[in-house]
């Protein structure tokens, strides 16, 4: 992976693979507590990358690193996707509240 983020409100710290010539497309989703992948997410055949959260936490926000990409909302507890905006290789979506207030799992 590259990217590791998380936040307090997630049981979860959400990993991508952009770096990797078979997984680019694969977020997996680590459980803080157990240490143990629980889950994924994929963008098949798409760079899926770079988690940020939002100040609450409710939601993770994932870049599709490619021309033909997007910033993807997800619901940070269900998983589910929640919004898709269209973006030629979304990048630096830093959260700045997370990152002065020194929130826990988000790199500073």
């Amino acid at each position: 992976g590259f990217f590791m983020r998380s936040h307090e409100a997630t049981p979860y710290a959400w990993t991508d693979s952009m770096m990797s010539p078979t997984a680019k497309d694969t977020l997996t989703l680590i459980d803080k507590a157990t240490l143990s992948p629980v889950a994924t997410i994929r963008e098949p055949g798409k760079t899926l990358a770079h988690v940020e959260f939002t100040k609450d936490g409710r939601y993770a926000l994932a870049s599709v690193w490619e021309l033909d990409g997007a910033l993807v909302v997800y619901d940070a507890r269900t998983l589910k996707e929640v919004k898709r905006l269209p973006m030629s290789k979304p990048v630096g979506k830093y959260n700045v509240w997370n990152k002065i207030t020194r929130s826990e799992g988000t790199s500073h």
